[in-house]
């Protein structure tokens, strides 16, 4: 963290003990470093961490102007799958959603962010996506969106009880807590 010029004005500042000189120094005081200055704890005001800016305010802004323009495939044997509207798959909308989160934070990173970002994030989710035999967009051609090649993962309801366990559910909340007592 660096400070500010105010922030600089203040350890510059000469202390009461300076005022009297060396002698009037007592050992109730912040121990001094180089030229007088004090050791140790930092005076002046502490600025919050300030959030970033996202370079894109949408998944849809990342994948139009970053991602579609930057990842180069062939579209036109059948080892990829592409879809034009890939924001009609909720599967590709979550998935796009990882990879543009994880950019955002990654490319703060100036030593490996990238490198983290394409090995740990971009490549696996492209390589779900576009996968012509299992992947969402498997039904889509380059050029047209089709229905989905797949339908939803079958489910049977589970019993209730099963999810009682802390560690398959949500901590309760207070009042669930002296409810129970």
């Amino acid at each position: 963290m660096s400070l500010t010029d105010d922030e600089w004005a203040d350890l510059d500042a000469p202390s009461s003990a300076d005022a009297s000189g060396p002698a009037a120094a007592t050992s109730t005081e912040e121990p001094q470093g180089r030229g007088g200055k004090p050791r140790g704890k930092k005076r002046g005001k502490r600025k919050k961490k300030e959030t970033p800016q996202l370079v894109f305010a949408t998944v849809n802004e990342f994948v139009t102007d970053y991602l579609a323009p930057t990842i180069r495939r062939n579209l036109e044997g059948k080892e990829h799958a592409w879809c034009p509207s890939w924001w009609r798959h909720p599967e590709a909308v979550q998935r796009l959603t990882a990879v543009w989160r994880a950019w955002e934070s990654l490319r703060l990173d100036a030593a490996v962010g990238m490198s983290v970002w394409w090995l740990q994030h971009c490549d696996p989710h492209l390589r779900a996506l576009m996968d012509p035999n299992t992947g969402p967009l498997a039904a889509c051609r380059p050029t047209k969106h089709s229905a989905y090649a797949y339908a939803p993962l079958p489910l049977e309801a589970a019993d209730p009880s099963l999810w009682l366990s802390p560690s398959l559910s949500a901590a309760p909340t207070a009042s669930e807590s002296t409810e129970s007592t």
